[in-house]
């Protein structure tokens, strides 16, 4: 038996019957404590405990009925008290962004670190930040550079 259950939701063009599957061969090898659970009834998820949660977001070209089915799943989930996380991107980057959850609540990394996280995805105007936490990153970043 499992130590660890995830649990996938979402709409019927999410893909997380692909998202199971590519969860279940690389879990097999670097968590093989852990279990994937394919939940179709959000309000089940807390009933059944999961350990962890994961929303799968619909994709920009999804039909219009995915962002209605993903809004409802919301909504039930947040009235069910089910603390979830949320997973964007297709096929390869979905499966790291579960990836990297689950490492994170197991507390060790399944994939490795990905620069463009820490780093930020785009160039940033600070000027109009005025964030303080941000400025330290970015100095000791840059500081401890060679």
């Amino acid at each position: 038996m499992a130590a660890f259950t995830v649990a996938l939701l979402g709409g019927e063009s999410s893909g997380k019957k692909a998202l199971a599957t590519a969860l279940q061969q690389a879990l097999a090898l670097l968590a093989p404590d852990v279990a994937v659970a394919i939940d179709d009834d959000a309000p089940l998820a807390k009933a059944r405990r999961y350990d962890l949660t994961l929303l799968l977001a619909p994709n920009p070209s999804d039909p219009p009925a995915g962002e209605a089915t993903d809004a409802q799943l919301r909504i039930d989930l947040l009235q069910a008290g089910v603390a979830f996380q949320v997973v964007h991107g297709q096929d390869a980057v979905r499966v790291q962004q579960a990836l990297r959850t689950v490492g994170t609540l197991l507390g060790r990394p399944l994939v490795a670190r990905d620069p463009a996280l820490a780093n930020g995805l785009r160039p940033w105007s600070c000027e109009n930040c005025s964030d303080p936490e941000c400025e330290h990153r970015l100095f000791t970043g840059l500081l401890s550079r060679d």
